[in-house]
């Protein structure tokens, strides 16, 4: 004796309940009638009871059989539904726009799209490498679905996930005084010019530094930093000054400039985290968290520092 029901079996059932007719039910399902009769026996011992009432005059459903009915039904439409929503699921064209900040090193994130494509091969990933000023007024107008970003930025109205801590160090020329040491204060690089990122790039970012050297009375001069990195450190390397850049980017080796850690480091610092807004529906979000989480095995919520 079966203990289970197959979806076919109820199929075979609803046909001869409602056609009353074993004949018209096997044509209707395209099979003969011995296989059917069959079935539908075996599904009367899997119940434990008669659905149908044979006579010469026809085929009536038994009160376990009318009840049956009504149930199977149910069943078999929810399974067609099921099966609709997961083929729209698949035709459906997967798409994310991810913008990424462009202080940190490009290589910390080459890896996502191959671990995206392959749990998800049809996932069409857009990245756009940007500023998280930039990556945050994205999302806020719709042009981005999530965005990773380094903090402090102004994300108040967004959901915020941190993934990792990203230290600043000093580049400083070769042959700068402190160039032999492997660990400076900031504080030793008050005479030196600073290159420095202007306030408009990150209007959080520089007011939350500005209290902090306030704080510590360090007030170096200024020159604007460069977007490109290369051509900073081109110029640190000539002697026109120093910078604090993420530890991620030492791997931008660059004849001519030293990487100092500082001893400020748990003050000096990004935190880079996922940002995306709170209503967001795109169901490649929890994918992307997924693998983000996977891969830095963190999921604490952080907001915004200021």
């Amino acid at each position: 004796m079966q203990t289970r029901v197959e979806l076919w079996q109820l199929q075979y059932f609803v046909a001869v309940a409602e056609e009353l007719s074993f004949r018209r039910a096997a044509e209707r399902l395209s099979i003969t009638q011995p296989p059917l009769t069959r079935q539908i026996q075996a599904l009367e011992e899997t119940v434990g009871a008669r659905l149908f009432e044979r006579d010469r005059s026809g085929v009536v459903l038994t009160a376990t059989g009318a009840h049956l009915l009504k149930e199977a039904r149910k069943l078999l439409n929810d399974a067609e539904a099921m099966l609709t929503r997961v083929r729209q699921r698949a035709a459906q064209r997967l798409e994310l726009r991810l913008g990424i900040t462009t202080v940190l090193d490009p290589a910390l994130f080459t890896w996502l799209e191959g671990a995206l494509k392959t749990r998800e091969p049809a996932l069409q990933l857009t990245q756009k490498r940007q500023y998280s000023q930039q990556s945050v007024a994205d999302l806020r107008r719709g042009a981005l679905d999530a965005a990773l970003i380094g903090l402090p930025s102004e994300v108040a109205d967004l959901n915020v996930q941190r993934l990792f801590v990203d230290p600043l160090v000093a580049a400083l020329p070769r042959d700068h005084a402190l160039g032999r040491r492997k660990r400076i204060s900031l504080l030793e690089l008050a005479g030196d010019t600073l290159f420095w990122p202007q306030r408009r790039v990150n209007p959080a970012w520089f007011d939350h530094y500005e209290k902090l050297f306030k704080a510590w009375k360090f007030n170096p001069p200024r020159a604007p930093e460069p977007a490109d990195h290369h051509v900073m450190l081109s110029l640190i390397a000539a002697g026109q000054g120093v910078a604090l850049i993420p530890a991620s980017l030492k791997s931008m080796a660059r004849e001519g400039v030293v990487y100092c850690e500082l001893k400020e480091q748990a003050d000096l610092r990004i935190d880079v985290a996922l940002a995306s807004l709170p209503d967001a529906t795109n169901p490649a979000l929890s994918l992307l968290m997924t693998v983000l989480r996977a891969r830095y095995a963190q999921d604490k919520p952080v907001s915004g520092r200021r």
